[in-house]
């Protein structure tokens, strides 16, 4: 296929599921839409080499580190000092969906479908990045499948939950909050690590992506010499050197540069996609259902748990611990809707938001972009 209709359609398809997306509010996100739009397209005759033909794929391999410094940049180390309750909480949440899908989950289904489903259902594409080559090695496409299927399918599952516990803390903090006893839990102090300012006219886009380069080859020098994903190095350089002020936030937006690394990195993801059957999918609705079912009561008691030892409400603690299921902008999304249904004020709904957004948010934060990515770099290396 030539390399721009391939592009085009590519794009097209993408556009079709932020439309979709769009029109549901996130419960159908952008993921599910395109996954079923490229496996009914492949199924009908869609080139299954249009990837390779647009040219993605190889673009993607070269620029995913960047995009996960981009990620990094994105998280201010002072959110998680300030919100150490819900960080705390998350954690420990977060390894109890991989810990119960990986240890109980493959007691009945197939033991790679758990390995590479638990850490994907604790984080999303981060981790799904890290664990997709597990299919390549073991020669089983069917692995790389299957991890697709639990990153589309667990907004399902973790938005509704999610959805539902924080609109009865929305009424629990209403409450509080006309009586005067509303305590936002915040306990943190702020941190101030900045040492370098970046003058505006040395923060162009092609210094931008120079920096980013050479980051990204560091970060691989590294992961050659540790065996820790190139994917891991690249979040962690982000984070700091963005606190040290050496890197801007959102470096690939200021960079002009986000669409294209974010298309080569989504189609990494549906790539995987190309030999699906009608029956290799019918066999994995059941591992499917345990993945999702394990992880859901595996995060929601251990969040209880955590949550009754900091002090939260386990309706808050139990929403938290979902985020790991959906993430950014779903966090907001949800803390926004919740403030509009349970508040009756103005007053009453920036309570409501300022209490519950900012938990949300960095928990989803803390479970996607951090603790699920650090967990598939190790659990990466369990074949």
């Amino acid at each position: 296929m030539n390399a721009l209709v391939a592009l085009g359609l590519i794009f097209l398809i993408y556009s079709i599921g932020d439309f979709i997306a769009d029109k549901t509010k996130a419960f159908v996100s952008m993921l599910l839409a395109c996954a079923v739009i490229f496996t009914a397209g492949f199924w009908l005759g869609l080139p299954k080499t249009i990837f390779a033909d647009s040219g993605l794929i190889a673009f993607a391999k070269i620029t995913l580190c960047m995009f996960l410094i981009h990620i990094g940049t994105a998280i201010k180390i002072n959110d998680f000092v300030k919100e150490w309750k819900t960080v705390f909480v998350t954690f420990f949440a977060t390894l109890s969906v991989a810990g119960g899908v990986f240890f109980i989950g493959k007691l009945f289904i197939d033991a790679y479908y758990a390995l590479v489903g638990a850490p994907v259902l604790a984080g999303g594409v981060v981790a799904y990045l890290v664990m997709s080559p597990i299919g390549d090695v073991l020669g089983r496409p069917d692995i790389k499948v299957f991890a697709v299927l639990v990153l589309v399918f667990q907004n399902f599952v973790g938005i509704p939950i999610a959805s539902f516990f924080c609109k009865k803390e929305g009424d629990r903090v209403r409450t509080e909050f006309n009586n005067g006893t509303l305590s936002n839990g915040e306990s943190g102090k702020n941190l101030n690590l900045r040492l370098f300012h970046i003058p505006e006219k040395y923060s162009t886009p092609n210094i931008i992506l120079c920096k980013l380069c050479f980051i990204s080859y560091v970060s691989m020098l590294l992961a050659q010499a540790t065996g820790i994903s190139i994917l891991i190095f690249g979040l962690i350089f982000g984070i700091i050197l963005h606190e040290l002020g050496l890197l801007e936030e959102n470096c690939l937006t200021k960079a002009n540069a986000l669409t294209f690394v974010m298309a080569g990195a989504v189609a990494l993801i549906f790539v995987g996609l190309t030999n699906t059957t009608p029956d290799m999918l019918l066999g994995m609705i059941a591992p499917l259902l345990v993945v999702l079912a394990v992880g859901t009561v595996s995060c929601s008691v251990i969040a209880v748990i955590v949550g009754r030892i900091v002090r939260f409400d386990w309706r808050l603690s139990i929403a938290m611990a979902v985020t790991a299921f959906f993430g950014f902008p779903g966090t907001y999304l949800i803390s926004l809707e919740v403030s509009r249904a349970c508040g009756r004020t103005d007053e009453e709904k920036e309570a409501i938001l300022h209490y519950i957004m900012p938990k949300l948010v960095i928990a989803g934060i803390v479970s996607v972009s951090v603790v699920s990515g650090l967990l598939a770099s190790i659990m990466v290396h369990w074949i």
